[in-house]
């Protein structure tokens, strides 16, 4: 025990304190959710991005989408503001659904967590006991065997695979899908401006001009598929690249299947 630690043991000093503080903090406001869009417009206010340097603390405002309804790829969106030395460390404001999202992608959503501290309502123990009659759910066990057959009846439906969204129409520019748990198949082309987004993987029997994002419930094993790639973004589990960085790749115009190795998109070119 060092001199230092028999001090503190004597005063009985505490090992730390908490107190609350308000700390200003650095906003960032969406009013767009396109990943090319606010790659611009960050190239534009940052320059290129940084490499090695300490990024700054900040969240992410959706007051100015909250009712837009638009579909946001917060991992992709923390990769990008990383690369511009931004650190996410939360969200605020939003709709219902983008908090959601917020949360799937371990983002905590700060103006919720006010009303998160109101679950400690200790009039519901009592609630229990004033309902004493309990010899009448004690008359239940009877129907119970009833329903249970049909629970696993019932539980044996959703055990089949999922059938995937199809669009049989072009997508068009500024049009915004999204398969939540399912994989899209697109019959015809996703132009430029419009975006795609699955939870599984992608098919495009057409061109893809626009964005791309599969794996988006985090399925790493989510591949996107095109006829002609020659895309604005494409995105699995949130690691994307821009049409910037992939006009010179080999397989522009080619046929195409993207997948996740190792944490990097690969784009494979086949016949």
């Amino acid at each position: 025990m060092t001199a230092t630690t028999r001090k503190a043991a004597r005063t009985g000093a505490p090992a730390l304190d908490i107190d609350q503080r308000s700390l200003t903090l650095t906003h960032v406001h969406l009013y767009e959710t396109h990943l090319l869009k606010l790659t611009r417009s960050l190239s534009e206010r940052f320059g290129n991005p940084g490499v090695g340097d300490e990024r700054e603390p900040c969240v992410i405002d959706l007051a100015a989408i909250a009712d837009s309804g638009k579909w946001i790829d917060f991992p992709a969106l923390v990769s990008l503001l990383r690369n511009y030395r931004l650190e996410p460390v939360g969200v605020v404001h939003g709709n219902d659904q983008q908090k959601t999202q917020a949360r799937g992608a371990d983002l905590p959503v700060f103006d919720d967590q006010a009303a998160a501290a109101s679950p400690a309502t200790p009039k519901a123990p009592p609630a229990e006991p004033a309902s004493p009659p309990e010899p009448e759910p004690v008359a239940d066990p009877t129907p119970e065997p009833a329903p249970e057959p049909a629970a696993p009846n019932a539980e044996a439906a959703p055990a089949g695979p999922v059938a995937p969204m199809i669009l049989r129409h072009p997508v068009r520019s500024g049009t915004e899908l999204y398969a939540q748990g399912q994989d899209m198949v697109v019959m015809n082309t996703v132009g430029a401006g419009a975006r795609v987004v699955a939870d599984g993987s992608i098919y495009i029997h057409g061109a893809l001009k626009g964005t791309a994002a599969a794996g988006a419930g985090n399925q790493t094993e989510a591949r996107i598929f095109c006829e002609s790639f020659e895309p604005e973004i494409i995105a699995i589990c949130g690691t994307f690249l821009d049409g910037e960085q992939l006009a010179r790749h080999p397989a522009w115009g080619k046929r195409v299947v993207v997948e996740l190795v190792d944490g990097q998109l690969v784009v494979h070119p086949f016949d």
